[in-house]
């Protein structure tokens, strides 16, 4: 089931704040934002922290939101009790049973894109072409092997007419850091969902290059190609395939939750890390 050991929430109100409680409470917002489709109940991403000053704590907002939006607070105590009103308007969204606890992963793990030829709106083009699909994220993306689930995401950068996207094929997939070729080695602290800046995601083809189809004849390699969570307002992508943000933490937390050794995400250089399976994309 899911529970808490202690109050969580701004500082000001006198929440504890235990860091297993905090990521309790911000795993369950993210899946209530999930359900409700409501983005501004999500804490935007899951690491046990709570930030000082309640005004640059997105766990906090999300928590201010959902007690206005949902449980119907004229002035918001931006704090969640153990059994108190805001736990149990959660509770009624997600469940009293809280997710299996995470397991290691075993086995090579496949990663199955499927876009059937949709070509999504927000993407710029050359030559005028009207979308085939009505949404953002035209692709299926399913996990097999290790672990499974199905997710929403893309295979297209924003910008046809500059980038490209990986033609279909298979190819290796690793796990490691988002635009964290260049930066200092990441920590254990930061093996945490994030939606901005440096961040766990998987790498394909180890960030080498691979073949990619664009509207811009010149460009026909790609390298440091990785899979990362898009936004509701674009993907925000050069190159690299995208997963819904109401479908990122579930996703991306398999992979935490499935290698929590951080040695793992760095086998082949700084936040570079281990082959785990293949990406396989297909029409």
């Amino acid at each position: 089931m899911w529970q808490i050991a202690a109050s969580v929430g701004s500082y000001e109100s006198g929440a504890v704040n235990h860091a297993t409680d905090v990521k309790t409470v911000q795993r369950m917002l993210t899946d209530i934002a999930r359900k409700l489709n409501v983005p501004a109940f999500s804490p935007g991403g899951v690491d046990g922290v709570i930030a000082r000053i309640a005004s640059q704590s997105s766990t906090v907002k999300a928590i201010t939101q959902f007690q206005v939006r949902r449980v119907g607070m004229a002035q918001a105590d931006q704090r969640i009790d153990v059994g108190g009103k805001t736990w149990k308007a959660m509770i009624a969204v997600v469940g009293a049973a809280a997710p299996p606890p995470p397991r290691a992963i075993a086995g090579a793990i496949t990663l199955t894109v499927q876009h059937d030829n949709k070509f999504p709106q927000k993407t710029k083009r050359q030559g005028g072409f009207a979308p085939t699909y009505g949404g953002t994220y035209e692709s299926s993306f399913v996990l097999s092997g290790g672990v499974t689930g199905t997710f929403r995401g893309s295979i297209w950068p924003d910008d046809m007419t500059i980038k490209g996207h990986v033609i279909d094929g298979t190819y290796p997939l690793h796990i490691g850091f988002h635009q964290g070729g260049n930066k200092a080695k990441q920590t254990a602290a930061d093996l945490v969902v994030k939606e901005q800046g440096v961040r766990p995601g998987l790498l394909v083809n180890a960030r080498s290059s691979v073949t990619v189809k664009s509207d811009n004849p010149g460009k026909t390699i790609s390298s440091g190609i990785n899979v990362h969570n898009g936004f509701y307002s674009a993907r925000f992508s050069d190159g690299c395939l995208t997963l819904h943000p109401n479908d990122w933490q579930r996703f991306m937390q398999i992979f935490i939750d499935g290698f929590p050794d951080i040695n793992d995400w760095h086998t082949l250089g700084n936040n570079t890390g281990k082959r785990i399976g293949q990406l396989i994309v297909k029409p």
